[in-house]
């Protein structure tokens, strides 16, 4: 039942995971769950409608910690154009959402009130159980713009995923890592970001234990790297700094592979025997830094493959630049863990 924006201050809003269910009238009689500590948990996408069932409206949330943490009795709540607000669900005791996971709640798995308007003034709100906490909100008109609606198979998204601000994005994503996707043209790389990590690079993977890649500031200042992403072989985000990540003048940062946690690496593995192509980028996840490239020998620039072009496992080299930073090649060299690399026996070299 709707009732007036006067009550927000106690029910506000929030739930999702693919294949998690709400609570239903069965569930009634079991104690609201206790609030708990929801720190780093955002909402994330919000769809008013899928390309494939224009009536499948979804919320996704996700947790931006290395920790998993349990959502039960979290409320989604919706803020429709006449300012009227409605519980659209609460989520089921024993709902978890995994550390950098996301949790998808959606209309066509019966599991909301009402649905969620592309194209009008609409916000949800992600509250705790008993509805004092306000966990995330998404206020459209705010923070994208008045008017401003999704196209069907679209989204309201945050770029970068997880930690950036609200946009519209033409293609959707949901319980995956957000996409750049404007209408009408793709995303295109911006110089005055590029400029800005002047003198940031990759600047030695090792694919052995432990396994690791290391970034370089050559510049002659401390760089914020909140923000700054890395993506393997062509597909996936396996690394975005989180806020407040700075790299001193002339500094490492070794980021160990396998993590679940950004402050101590990315979330992926790498191997000193597949090929592989690892990309720096900046914040808005198009604008290219740097690129290492270790290509099939016989399929070129395919990733993931058992023979790769500079095989780093045979005597436990690692792949760096000397010397360090942006004017130093690529050498097969011996690894040198967040301290200056050491020129090595043969140079990496790629189209």
């Amino acid at each position: 039942m709707k009732t007036y924006n006067l009550f927000l201050g106690l029910v506000l809003a929030a739930g999702l995971l693919t294949f998690t269910a709400c609570k239903d009238d069965s569930e009634s009689d079991i104690p609201t769950p206790a609030d708990g500590d929801y720190t780093g948990i955002v909402l994330n996408e919000i769809c008013g409608g899928a390309a494939d069932n224009k009536d499948d409206d979804w919320v996704e949330i996700c947790n931006t910690t290395n920790a998993e943490v349990d959502l039960s009795g979290v409320q989604l709540v919706k803020i429709d154009e006449d300012d009227l607000s409605e519980t659209l669900c609460a989520l089921a005791n024993g709902t978890h959402v995994a550390a950098h996971g996301y949790l998808v709640v959606a209309k066509s798995e019966g599991t909301f009130s009402a649905g969620i308007s592309n194209s009008k003034k609409v916000s949800i709100v992600l509250t705790s159980p008993s509805g004092e906490k306000e966990i995330d909100r998404f206020d459209r008109d705010a923070m994208v713009g008045k008017d401003q609606g999704h196209e069907l198979g679209g989204s309201y998204a945050r770029i970068p995923d997880g930690t950036g601000d609200w946009t519209i994005v033409t293609e959707s994503s949901r319980g995956e890592a957000n996409r750049a996707t404007t209408s009408g043209s793709e995303p295109t790389p911006d110089p005055d970001t590029a400029e800005k990590y002047e003198g940031l690079v990759l600047n030695e993977l090792n694919g052995n234990d432990p396994k690791y890649i290391e970034l370089y500031n050559g510049s002659d200042a401390a760089l914020d790297l909140s923000g700054i992403r890395i993506r393997k072989d062509g597909e996936e985000f396996v690394y975005t700094a989180p806020d407040g990540t700075t790299l001193a003048a002339k500094g490492f940062l070794k980021l160990l592979a396998d993590q679940t946690d950004y402050a101590l690496g990315f979330t992926s593995g790498l191997s000193a025997k597949k090929s592989v192509m690892i990309e720096l980028l900046a914040p808005d996840g198009v604008t290219l830094l740097d690129c290492f490239k270790n290509p099939s020998q016989k399929k070129g620039d395919s990733w993931g493959e058992s023979d790769p072009a500079y095989n780093g496992d045979d005597e436990g080299q690692s792949y760096g630049r000397y010397p360090d930073g942006a004017d130093g090649r690529w050498y097969m060299t011996t690894p040198t863990e967040g301290a200056a690399n050491v020129q090595g026996t043969e140079q990496i070299v790629w189209e």
